[in-house]
């Protein structure tokens, strides 16, 4: 028996009716959308704008429009931070927890154009705000990036508070929701965010190879992938309209097709219930590993989104990783692509063995947990 609880890199499994229906469909329409006029191309343009009109919705946003897709949250995140105008950028704030999708395309920049780099104060969990106020107030915020939730500790951020603190000094807000989209209810112009990146294989329970962000705000960024767009092909330029403007290429239409039949499934359970169900499994899971405090050491915050990381007594990560993984439980051992969030919590030398949960999660598979762990200790 397998027990999947690597959910944070990617759900598993995916709705009852994802893998039928979307190879069913793709036999019929994996064609590309936007680059023909005959039936079978139309059928699958209007998947693809269908998959637009979900997003904005997740996201709370009218126009459709400005849904742009790209092959993962990473890549757009990318698009996002390189086009940017840093001409009169003097400081960028990032949380402690952000993933290196956002901390190396920061790094890349910083070298180009000598902007500080600052991380908002926190205490360990706790956002201390008195602290953020007089920073930003000495060293006024130009853009913040944010990751909604951590993809190590689970932790959710206070990103309306930081954020509405930010846009005070007119900062150019960038939320990161690879953890949170599909889970939690998200509203850009409430949380004042401009730029959101999503990831379609997470908590939006699609395949692989499809991610993108939302566009809320009136700030064009440069282009900075370019290419066949199917409008405008006389252009030397790109396009000025949205999406157009920063998708390039053939679309990835298997996982078009996948994801808006993951979404279909996801909006008709409604996010609320997805999160409460997650809720529940997250306190299972504290439960069986609590149970072997004397061995085990658990990291998480309450407010969750079923991500919690653990030390093991007497075994590193990676040991630990290959005996779960031998007894049929498959978790992701080590820094998970976020050193900034180990260095905050102190497990930068250690690493963790990190735990995250889905939707799909039942009770035989905890009691599985449990009894491979009495196994061991």
């Amino acid at each position: 028996m397998k027990v999947y609880l690597d959910n944070a890199a990617t759900s598993y499994p995916k709705a009852p009716n994802f893998y039928e229906e979307t190879m069913e469909l793709y036999k019929e329409l994996g064609v590309n959308a936007s680059r023909g006029k005959y039936s079978v191309a139309e059928k699958m343009l209007n998947i693809e704008l269908d998959l637009r009109k979900k997003i904005a919705n997740i996201f709370n946003i009218s126009n459709s429009k400005n849904v742009i897709l790209s092959s993962s949250a990473t890549v757009a995140l990318n698009q996002i931070i390189q086009g940017i105008d840093y001409s009169d950028v003097k400081h960028v704030y990032i949380s402690p927890f952000e993933h290196n999708a956002v901390y190396r395309p920061l790094l890349y920049m910083q070298k180009q154009f000598g902007f500080k780099i600052l991380q908002i104060p926190f205490n360990k969990f706790s956002w201390d705000k008195n602290k953020t106020k007089v920073l930003f107030e000495s060293q006024k915020p130009d853009v913040v990036v944010m990751t909604h939730a951590s993809n190590v500790f689970g932790n959710i951020l206070p990103v309306k508070e930081i954020f509405s603190m930010a846009k005070e000094y007119e900062s150019l807000n960038i939320l990161d929701t690879a953890q949170t989209a599909g889970l939690l209810e998200i509203n850009l112009k409430e949380l004042r965010v401009d730029f959101a990146a999503f990831a379609g294989h997470k908590s939006l329970y699609g395949p692989s190879g499809i991610g993108g962000f939302v566009i809320n705000s009136n700030y064009v960024l440069k282009s900075i992938l370019f290419g066949g767009t199917g409008i405008n092909s006389e252009d030397v330029g790109m396009p000025s309209s949205y999406p157009e403007r920063y998708e390039v290429g053939s679309m990835n239409s298997l996982a078009i097709i996948g994801l808006n039949t993951s979404l279909e499934w996801l909006l008709e359970k409604e996010i609320e219930k997805i999160r409460l169900q997650k809720i529940q499994n997250f306190k299972k899971l504290i439960s069986e590993l609590s149970y072997f405090n004397e061995d085990i050491k658990l990291i998480y915050s309450d407010d969750n989104v079923g991500v919690l990381s653990c030390i093991f007594n007497d075994y590193s990560c990676q040991e630990m990783g290959l005996i779960l993984d031998e007894a049929g439980i498959c978790t992701r051992s080590g820094l998970h692509c976020a050193p900034l969030a180990h260095k905050h919590i102190g497990t930068i030398d250690s690493g963790t063995v990190r735990f995250s949960l889905g939707y799909f999660n039942i009770q035989s598979e905890f009691n599985e947990l449990n009894i491979i762990l009495n196994s061991i200790f």
